[in-house]
């Protein structure tokens, strides 16, 4: 992050909703995402649709390697694709979802842009993790921080 000098580094979250069956608290991160926004580094945000020829060139992407890798089809681009389609709810694609229950839903194609600098001061590990260099380092520190952390409980969005 710190290494490029004069360029405007952000960071791009889309696929809102995929990742609570990964701990991930959409509560919280909206919670974040006014933080940011008192703070100025939110960017902006803005929608794929099906139209744009962007997305029909992701599709095609994505469908080439769900035909190489059938049994490995992705859960996280499948739901966005799923999501632009105007797909919603327990829409399922790949079997490798059966079982549970999906949430597929608008907000999954949109991107949501944030200054990245101020998003990594919001850390409570950043200089843990500016010493990183493998994704195993990353894990380990995150996995470190949050054993020494109480962990907030879980909260739903009041819509």
């Amino acid at each position: 992050m710190n290494e490029l000098e004069g360029v405007q580094k952000l960071l791009a979250c889309l696929g809102f909703g995929i990742d609570r069956f990964h701990g991930v608290c959409h509560a919280h991160y909206l919670e974040a995402a006014a933080e940011l926004t008192r703070a100025g580094a939110y960017l902006g945000a803005f929608s794929l649709t099906p139209d744009m020829a962007a997305v029909q060139k992701y599709r095609d992407a994505c469908e080439a390697v769900f035909q190489m890798m059938p049994r490995y089809t992705s859960i996280v681009n499948s739901s966005i694709l799923s999501a632009v389609e105007g797909q919603y709810g327990d829409h399922h694609v790949t079997s490798r979802t059966q079982g549970s229950e999906l949430w597929i839903n608008p907000l999954m194609g949109l991107y949501w842009t944030f200054d990245l600098g101020a998003v990594a001061r919001r850390l409570q590990y950043y200089d843990a993790m500016r010493s990183t260099q493998t994704l195993t380092d990353v894990g380990r520190v995150i996995e470190s921080h949050r054993d020494s952390v109480q962990i907030r409980p879980r909260v739903t969005i009041p819509v």
